[in-house]
């Protein structure tokens, strides 16, 4: 069998680069786009150098130099990714791999094809830039797309441990032959090949598993949260009912009481008294029964915990929807922003804003809140951690509407575009 010549340290160096700028392109940046640039570039100088002039190290010394390769992919994704250290091992066991892989899978077809060329004739470069862009664009387009989506990667230390074993295993079998002077053959560049490919493939399946595992606890969250919301709205109906009845009550007491006294002052009062009455029965009439309830309540509770709130709605612009989902918008919406002015010291400060109304063939929902703290949002423009306002957002999805957040001169602003529809959703 013919003795070929390994991969050239370069063509390993720009693999290992190009696999962790996959995770910077799709994770959210450390620092901005010119500093990203830079270290990026640095990275891959540093990269090239380092395992260029390593190339002809003895046996003895390749396992070191091995592993500062991969210390500096770890740096390089450290650095550029706004990522914890946990995080950043898992992503550089990945890309690593898959670095390992492309580089593999290049040269095998190289000496497949051209075993007598040398790796920076032209042929050879333009199969480089082939194989490697069909490699790591299919990997980008096929998983880290979807990870721009959901930056957050939550990974466990058992995750961590597995996809360091894992990888170190695939690289270990896939160069056990290399250990053996004179043995690099196409045979073993295909068992390499396997191997690494066997690798990637492993560590892909994990990491759906990783990401199966949190959309199932964010799902669950969501749940309890819409759970928490019908049961807040079923105990604001009943609480409101019996105001409702109490002051219906009072108001017979009223007219007993001007049937038998007639002082000036006393008539006067009891007018005051009930007029208060009618503006309180008045209060939070918006043509829909379950926003009436929801609104109600919350009107009850910033009273009591000296919050300022304001509502104009119109609550038939929501009669298409059930009541699960007002109760999901509205009171999710809500609870958050009576949460959110709860934390500031001054009363006069706390001020939220409700307006539910008609807009260009749509229906607009607007909530309000004074915020001191500026509000961090993710790739998607959602609060980190938000499960409430990601509760909304696919509610509102259902019918087709739109969510967003946004931060202006101390108010958090949230809004909820909806198609607007005449028919009651059953």
């Amino acid at each position: 069998m013919t003795t070929l010549p390994d991969i050239p340290r370069l063509y390993t160096a720009l693999a290992e680069w190009l696999a962790c700028l996959l995770y910077v392109l799709a994770l959210r940046r450390r620092f901005g786009t010119a500093v990203t640039a830079v270290i990026s570039g640095a990275g891959l100088v540093l990269l090239g150098t380092f395992l260029q002039l390593t190339g002809g190290v003895p046996l003895a010394w390749w396992i070191p130099c091995m592993a500062t390769a991969v210390a500096a992919m770890y740096l390089f994704l450290f650095g550029c990714c706004a990522v914890t250290p946990r995080e950043a091992g898992y992503c550089c066991a990945r890309a690593f791999i898959l670095a390992e892989f492309a580089a593999s899978l290049e040269w095998q077809l190289h000496c497949l094809l051209w075993p007598w060329r040398s790796g920076w004739e032209l042929p050879a470069l333009g199969l480089l830039v082939l194989v490697y862009a069909g490699v790591f664009g299919f990997v980008y387009w096929f998983e880290f797309r979807r990870m721009q989506r959901n930056p957050e990667l939550g990974i466990t230390r058992r995750a961590l441990a597995s996809a360091v074993i894992m990888a170190v295993a695939a690289f270990a079998v896939s160069n056990l032959a290399f250990t053996q002077e004179g043995q690099a053959t196409l045979s073993v560049f295909y068992i390499r090949t396997l191997v690494d490919l066997a690798g990637v493939l492993v560590l892909s399946i994990q990491q759906e598993q990783l990401m199966e595992a949190r959309l199932h606890r964010e799902l669950e969250a969501m749940n309890n949260v819409l759970h928490h919301q019908y049961e807040q709205y079923q105990q604001s109906r009943e609480s409101i009912r019996l105001i409702n009845r109490h002051c219906h009550d009072l108001k017979l007491q009223i007219a007993a009481i001007r049937a038998e006294h007639d002082p000036g002052k006393q008539a006067a009062a009891l007018d005051e008294m009930e007029s208060g009455i009618r503006m309180y029965e008045a209060q939070n009439k918006t043509g829909n029964p379950v926003l009436d309830t929801l609104l109600t309540a919350k009107s009850l509770y910033c009273q009591q915990h000296d919050i300022n709130f304001t509502c104009v709605a119109d609550g038939h612009l929501v009669d298409f929807m059930p009541t699960g989902d007002i109760c999901t918008i509205v009171g999710t919406a809500l609870d958050n922003a009576t949460e959110s002015v709860q934390t500031l010291a001054d009363p006069e400060k706390r001020l939220i804003r409700v307006a539910i109304y008609a807009q260009h063939g749509f229906v607009m929902l607007r909530f309000e809140n004074y915020c001191e703290t500026p509000v961090r949002l993710d790739a998607d423009g959602m609060p980190p951690h938000g499960y409430g306002v990601r509760t909304m957002k696919a509610a509102a999805e259902k019918y087709g509407g739109t969510v967003t957040v946004h931060y202006e001169d101390n108010w958090f602003i949230l809004r909820v575009l909806l198609p607007h529809r005449s028919d009651k959703a059953t």
